[in-house]
């Protein structure tokens, strides 16, 4: 008999926000365009047994959390990708593992027009407690 290991990987990218993320007082004030990429495995063996969405995380909660955390000012891209992996870690205690990635979108830095400064964070639950 052939079975799948039982773990599954949910990712979410490209989610856009504008959020007052940043050191310098133009983007505190007026904001920066950010993206967040979220990439969490979890045992999914009784969701998939089940078809039940009560057994593996709900991607809309998910969204919920980031779009909380990224309404919360914070200097760095990763103390915001930090918040943001604990936050769902802590609702969410059946990810095994949890990577953010926060793109700030065309910071204006160094004279470039498009490109992003990037910060990403991995987490491991240990223990069920992130």
């Amino acid at each position: 008999m052939i079975k799948t290991d039982g773990i599954s990987t949910i990712e979410i990218k490209g989610m856009k926000f504008h959020s007052c993320t940043g050191l310098l007082p133009k983007e505190r004030t007026e904001g920066v365009d950010l993206e967040v990429d979220f990439k969490g495995k979890v045992s999914s063996r009784k969701a998939v047994e089940s078809d039940d969405i009560g057994f593996t995380p709900d991607v809309r909660d998910i969204c919920r959390i980031v779009e909380e955390e990224v309404g919360k000012p914070c200097n760095l891209l990763e103390t915001l990708a930090d918040r943001i992996a604990l936050a769902v870690g802590m609702a969410m205690k059946d990810f095994i593992s949890i990577k953010v990635r926060v793109a700030k979108l065309n910071p204006g830095l160094c004279g470039a027009s498009s490109w992003s400064a990037t910060a990403s964070i991995n987490m491991e639950n240990e223990n069920n407690g992130f």
